[in-house]
């Protein structure tokens, strides 16, 4: 089991977890907005397009259909490949809807969408929901950040001081060791 933030919430980091069988208890970037309690989603975000999936098409508020055109790949500084499905719709000039939906200079409307971490993210928020993720979150806040608290307002530790990773490799041990260190004298 991972328990993360949603700077850990890529397709990457999901796959990996994925694959060694783990449980992802691992945020992405908008589950804290979708959370709140005002949250209303945005129709014309391209998450909240009705997908087909047995016809793979969207359909835009309007009822429009976007039709698949392509896939593009791009490539993370990891070296990790990631696809992503490219749609359009097949025409915007006379919609009502158009000011609010986009505002490029092209006549159509054109998204893309990564399906695989789509999947990820819904599997993801199934898992944070629950009562046990509910109960890892909480957890989570506790165990590490505190640490991370005492060393930046009590050691006024801000950032890392050496370059490298031969250097930085030690910069986090060396820094922990107080707080560790204490907690032991005082048990």
């Amino acid at each position: 089991m991972a328990v993360a933030d949603s700077g850990y919430g890529s397709e990457e980091n999901y796959r990996f977890m994925d694959e060694a069988g783990m449980e992802a208890h691992v945020k992405y970037n908008r589950f804290h907005i979708e959370q709140r309690p005002r949250y209303k989603p945005n129709p014309f975000h391209h998450d909240n397009f009705h997908y087909n999936a047995a016809e793979d098409y969207y359909v835009c508020p309007m009822g429009q259909h976007m039709t698949r055109i392509g896939t593009t790949r791009s490539k993370t500084a990891s070296g990790y490949r990631s696809e992503s499905t490219r749609y359009r719709a097949e025409n915007c000039q006379e919609c009502p809807l158009r000011c609010l939906c986009y505002k490029a200079k092209g006549d159509r409307r054109t998204i893309e969408v990564n399906h695989r971490l789509n999947g990820y993210k819904r599997k993801a928020r199934e898992l944070l929901t629950s009562e046990e993720g509910l109960k890892h979150r909480g957890r989570r806040c506790i165990e590490s950040e505190a640490v991370f608290g005492q060393m930046k307002f009590n050691m006024a530790y801000r950032r890392f001081r050496h370059f490298g990773k031969t250097r930085s490799r030690w910069t986090l041990p060396s820094s922990l060791l107080p707080s560790t260190s204490g907690k032991c004298a005082r048990k």
